[in-house]
């Protein structure tokens, strides 16, 4: 299949058809490589993003202490006056 090469914003893409994309069983989410001198795309095996949203709900527990660690440094010790 020949088809041109789209601007879409600063990026550029391609269109591909629904019976090519059914073909390979192209859902929603690719995985793109560069080969040589092509471009792969692979279909994923699950959304990039799964589990994320469990992960941010897991770290809502930590304190900011508990996630930036020990900050203090000698300005604090000497200059600063609290």
């Amino acid at each position: 299949m020949l088809t041109k090469i789209r601007r879409i914003g600063n990026s550029r893409g391609i269109l591909l058809s629904k019976t090519m994309l059914d073909q390979v069983d192209i859902d929603e989410y690719v995985d793109v490589e560069v080969k040589g001198n092509a471009i792969v795309i692979i279909p994923a095996s699950n959304n990039p993003r799964e589990g994320w949203a469990d992960r941010f709900r897991s770290e809502d527990s930590n304190t900011d202490e508990d996630l930036l660690g020990d900050l203090a440094n000698a300005f604090d010790d000497s200059e600063w006056e609290w």
